[in-house]
């Protein structure tokens, strides 16, 4: 008998130190889920247009001209059919809050009145300071751009330089204001370049509701990477190469910036916030390195996410996302 009961209170503690185990485990989990999550971003972030299905008659213009709709927004949108990265933490903590105040369609990393540096401080001026933030910026840095040889424009796709120097204003700005404890995700550059051939391949695809290559030329709907001839004495291949060069070149610099920022190399943040790029090269998947089909983008412009597009960003922040 007393060895029976000896075997029993044994067991009782190993039940009782695995389940104080998982506990402390589950309790570790739980403290790296941000309180609050927010987005510097751009057209993407506000989901402009993204359940617009066509664009040749005259009822199509009522949805492209609606612009943004936030509801499906890949970071927080409301909507059922996105399956946003803020419903995600909420499946994970029901109190996490989440907002997209800063961010605006047409905003740059680097150029214009609400770029990273200015969406940084607007971010660090709420009133309850997040502790986590999402950037996708960088697409318009690209697409407002007149040339890729600066010999050919008087605005030519910015310098390695010009971008490092953008993306270390906006981290100064964030790992010096926000909470101790705070992440800083950077999600890549997407692939501008591809999107003509998408959108050639979605108007091939519905040629009786969609006209991209109309509807670019009406609206100047990123020209360097969607006019097919020549311009500013620059060839669609010219531009091509240029632009795809550039798009790498900007996320190899932000992943590069990532680590430095991370590890404090570079001596600008002693604060020790996490600063994390999703981008690690062009084999690891990231926003930067998936290549959008006609599916991916919506039929009013032919160049920002669709629905599924959109939910296709989630996924892929999400999975580099450190605070999950």
């Amino acid at each position: 008998m007393t060895t029976i009961k000896l075997s029993i209170n044994s067991c009782w503690r190993v039940v009782v130190a695995t389940f104080i185990a998982l506990s402390v485990s589950i309790q570790c989990a739980q403290a790296d889920l941000p309180s609050k999550a927010t987005a510097a971003g751009d057209s993407i972030t506000m989901g402009f247009a993204a359940d617009c299905t066509g664009n040749i008659w005259f009822w199509d213009l009522f949805c492209l001209l609606g612009g943004d709709q936030p509801e499906h927004s890949w970071f927080d949108g409301s909507d059922s059919s996105v399956y946003s990265v803020h419903d995600r933490y909420k499946n994970l903590d029901s109190n996490i809050s989440a907002n997209k105040n800063a961010a605006a369609s047409g905003s740059e990393m680097r150029g214009g009145g609400n770029n990273f540096t200015t969406q940084a401080n607007n971010i660090v001026a709420q009133t309850n300071k997040p502790d986590h933030v999402e950037v996708l910026l960088g697409g318009n840095d690209l697409c407002n751009r007149g040339c890729t040889d600066p010999a050919n424009c008087d605005d030519p796709i910015y310098t390695d330089s010009q971008w490092r120097s953008s993306v270390r204003d906006g981290l100064d700005v964030l790992v010096g204001n926000l909470p101790t404890g705070s992440t800083v995700h950077l999600g890549s550059v997407p692939r501008v370049q591809d999107l003509r051939a998408a959108g050639l391949a979605l108007q091939s695809k519905k040629s009786w509701t969609v006209n991209c290559e109309s509807l670019w030329s009406t609206f100047g709907v990123c020209r360097i990477a969607t006019n097919g001839g020549t311009m500013n004495g620059e060839s669609f291949q010219q531009r091509y190469n240029g632009v795809s060069q550039a798009q790498r070149r900007y996320n190899e610099i932000l992943a590069e910036e990532a680590a430095a920022y991370n590890s404090n190399s570079n001596g600008r943040n002693d604060r020790s916030i996490e600063v994390v790029a999703d981008y690690v090269d062009e084999n690891t998947p990231s926003a930067g390195t998936y290549v959008f089909g006609p599916d991916d983008i919506d039929g009013g412009d032919c160049f920002h996410p669709s629905i599924r597009g959109q939910n296709l960003v989630a996924d892929i922040l999400w999975n580099s996302n450190p605070d999950n």
